[in-house]
Formats: C-alpha cells, sequence, structure tokens
C-alpha cells in the first residue's frame, strides 16, 4: 500500500498529507511515494549503471501513463487513478528522473535536484488547489533548508510544514547536531503550527 510506503520512507511527509483534504490525500502520497521511490532507487544501488536503468524504467512507465492504462505495480497505479485526473500529466511526472539520476555515484547535489524539489511541490500545489508558482517557491526552500519568508494560504501550509522541517534540519546540520527521527514528537508540533499558524 503507497500510504503505508510513504509512512514507512518519510513520516513528516505522511503526516503532512494528514493535513490535507481528505479527497486530495491519495494523489498526495502517490506524488509523494513517488519522489520517495525513485530516492529509494537511488539510495539503494550500488552499481551507477543498475541505478540509471531503474530510473529510465520509471521515466518511461511514467510518460506511458499518458497513453496507456498503468501495469500491475501499485504507486503507477495510483497515479493514474488519482493524480491524472486532476490534471498532471504523465510526461510532467517523469522528469522527477531528472531530480534523481544526478546524485547517482555523485557526492554534490546538483541543480536539477533542487529544481526537482520545486517542480514536486508546485504538482503538489496543484493538487490542493492553490498557486502553483507559491508551490514551486516553497519546494525550493525545502529542497535546500533555505528559510522561507513570506504569507503562505491555509490550502499549502501542509508544504509549509514540511520547508519548515527541513530548515531546522538544515540548521541541526550547520551546527553538528544529529537529525531527529522523522515524525518525532517535536517535528510533529513544528508540522502543527506551521498548518495551524502559517508560521
Amino acid at each position: 500500500m503507497v500510504s503505508a510506503d510513504v509512512r514507512t520512507r518519510d513520516r513528516d511527509r505522511y503526516l503532512s498529507v494528514l493535513y490535507a483534504p481528505a479527497a486530495v490525500r491519495p494523489a498526495l502520497m502517490a506524488l509523494h511515494g513517488l519522489d520517495l521511490e525513485l530516492g529509494q532507487v537511488v539510495a539503494g544501488t550500488s552499481d551507477a549503471m543498475i541505478g540509471q536503468i531503474r530510473l529510465a524504467w520509471w521515466r518511461e512507465a511514467l510518460a506511458a501513463l499518458d497513453s496507456a492504462p498503468p501495469p500491475a505495480q501499485p504507486l503507477l497505479q495510483l497515479v493514474a487513478a488519482e493524480v491524472l485526473p486532476r490534471g498532471l500529466a504523465g510526461a510532467a511526472l517523469a522528469g522527477l528522473e531528472d531530480r534523481w539520476v544526478g546524485l547517482i555515484d555523485s557526492d554534490e547535489v546538483p541543480a536539477a535536484h533542487i529544481e526537482g524539489g520545486g517542480d514536486l511541490f508546485g504538482w503538489a500545489a496543484q493538487l490542493l488547489g492553490g498557486d502553483v508558482a507559491l508551490g514551486r517557491r516553497l519546494g525550493l526552500a525545502w529542497a535546500t533548508g533555505e528559510p522561507f519568508v513570506g504569507s503562505v494560504p491555509t490550502p499549502l501550509r501542509p508544504l509549509l510544514g514540511l520547508v519548515r522541517l527541513a530548515t531546522r534540519d538544515a540548521a541541526r546540520a550547520r551546527s553538528g547536531q544529529p537529525q531527529e527521527p522523522r515524525g518525532s514528537t517535536g517535528r510533529q508540533l513544528r508540522l502543527l503550527a506551521a498548518i495551524a499558524f502559517g508560521r
């Protein structure tokens, strides 16, 4: 089940989705699940070429959703059922491969990885019925851990919560502190504050 995978891989993202309207939660789970799956391909490969081949498979499979039924793969089936009917194209989602392929066998974070974070949050903003450009700005802040300054309307506050946690993580890394467990009580409270108060 895709939501269980998201919960296991990134409890912060899972919890943020629970604050979104119920009707859009499956689509958001699919979107986060896709990004986490591609990240797992990179994290789980010790051979650069095999990792690239696996990512290429996902790119082709996502692009094919625009013209053919999904294969018997739960994540792709959820994307086809919940995300595409809301106006996002498989060909666009296929671009998430660019966010991850540059991390294979590299110690540097490429610009495409950060830009892909902007794309991911822009799509999430579209699913939430919010400002896509604002969603992209939030995604860039999330991908870099930089503070986000500005007001965020209620529909996009689940995304703001993730930005606040990313900023918190970046600050801890700079000061040499260990990272907190995903979904810990302190992180849940920070996420809730961002969603409730927009800060």
